[in-house]
């Protein structure tokens, strides 16, 4: 769906909200200014407008209405090959019920079940049944394979879990999508929650890919405490690149060689102690990284956090990677602090990191940030910030960002109100 038909779209939905007296609209407008440099020394200045806004009691107190999109023009060069364009991020009915808790969606809505994670033009519904089961469905055609036709896309899955109350739940969830008639992605997913005993959670997934037959992902986290003071964190993952990123659409997961190989392997294991001092946290963590390809590495160091309760806050951190190749022996060092003012907020972001041996020439890598914001209304906000940074990969990286946030209502019987 274009610009055009967007503006369609919400001048069809103020218009019904002057002759529906019910109809409740709330929602929020971003407008990003952003001044960058490609590395070809290119200056661009884009332009972003990103809306999202929700319509309710449309005809029924169980009917809503849901809207997001963006559009970006640029007021300097091209960026990305065209001077401006957009995209709807959702738009679709959603119907609840008084009772139980069910919901209908339809049009164009993002799914997030285990691993039937997707965007679509389609539906979407969820219901609890008896026992604790709980059963969600979707299908549409797939957003993602639009970089072709959309011809023959179809996309469907959905997630069955069962669990009890503050105990555990366990899910099942499948994904399958099609391009152009072919399978495009075929995954297969497990995840759950369990807390048997208070101070006790362990969260987790793992994700299977029936095309490629093997394991994509596991992710698991077991945190214990807090006792006392004393809190533990537990950390497990492992990636199959390879496996994970079969089916990629944009050149945002396509893998660089230089980089990283395509058949790399990831696991870690990692622990962080906390200790909860008050206004003051600190924190010691370790995680060990084993590579199949680039090889073992070990990432340690600790964290010290202030946050006051005048809205002050301020943080330091410092690690060590040692790991087998020169990409991965390093310190890394972090230094923040923000602070409130009234209805002025500032923070100021330091990052550094130095190498061992120098890469691409670069021995230190930094970035360097301030940003600020002014509350001009309740519902306004204005704020700007500037990023300078420096890497093995890019030699200068200056960016600015003037931001403007506005939050919106308008109810019935509020006459004026926004």
């Amino acid at each position: 769906m274009r610009i055009p038909r967007l503006a369609a779209l919400m001048f069809f939905l103020l218009s019904f909200s002057s002759v529906a007296s019910a109809l409740e609209l709330s929602g929020q407008s971003n407008t990003y200014l952003q001044s960058r440099e490609t590395t070809d020394q290119t200056k661009l200045l884009p332009l972003y407008e990103y809306l999202n806004f929700k319509a309710e009691n449309l005809g029924s107190q169980n009917i809503s209405f849901h809207f997001g999109g963006w559009y970006r023009y640029d007021l300097k060069n091209e960026s990305f090959g065209t001077k401006s364009t957009g995209d709807l991020q959702y738009a679709y009915l959603s119907y609840k019920p008084e009772k139980g808790n069910a919901v209908l969606n339809l049009g164009r809505l993002f799914v997030n079940e285990g691993v039937a994670s997707e965007q679509v033009d389609g539906a979407f519904g969820r219901t609890d049944l008896l026992g604790g089961i709980t059963v969600a469905a979707f299908g549409g055609s797939p957003v993602e394979t639009d970089f072709d036709s959309r011809t023959g896309d179809s996309a469907y899955g959905g997630r069955i879990s069962q669990g009890i109350t503050e105990w555990y739940r366990i899910g099942f969830s499948y994904l399958l999508e099609k391009n152009g008639s072919d399978d495009f992605r075929k995954e297969e997913g497990l995840d759950l929650w369990f807390r048997p005993v208070n101070k006790v959670e362990l969260l987790g997934s793992s994700f299977y890919n029936a095309l490629t037959s093997d394991w994509m992902k596991h992710t698991y986290f077991l945190t214990l405490g807090p006792f006392s003071i004393l809190s533990f964190r537990t950390e497990f993952t492992e990636i199959s690149y390879k496996d994970y990123f079969t089916s990629a659409t944009t050149t945002a997961f396509k893998f660089d060689p230089t980089i990283i190989d395509p058949n790399e392997k990831l696991s870690s294991i990692g622990e962080e102690v906390s200790f909860n001092l008050g206004k003051t946290t600190l924190s010691a963590d370790y995680k060990k990284y084993s590579y199949d390809i680039a090889g073992d590495a070990n990432y340690y160091g600790g964290k010290l956090a202030f946050a006051g309760a005048q809205n002050i806050g301020a943080g330091l951190s410092v690690h060590r990677m040692d790991g087998q190749t020169n990409q991965l022996k390093y310190y890394e060092y972090r230094l923040y602090g923000y602070k409130k003012f009234a209805k002025t907020d500032i923070t100021v972001d330091l990052f550094t990191v130095s190498y061992d041996e120098e890469i691409n020439g670069i021995k230190n890598a930094y970035s360097a940030s301030l940003a600020g914001g002014y509350a001009l209304s309740p519902r306004a906000r204005l704020a700007a910030d500037v990023e300078y940074a420096k890497d093995p990969f890019f030699d200068k990286d200056v960016r600015g960002l003037v931001k403007f946030v506005y939050n919106f209502e308008i109810e019935p019987g509020a006459k004026g109100r926004k």
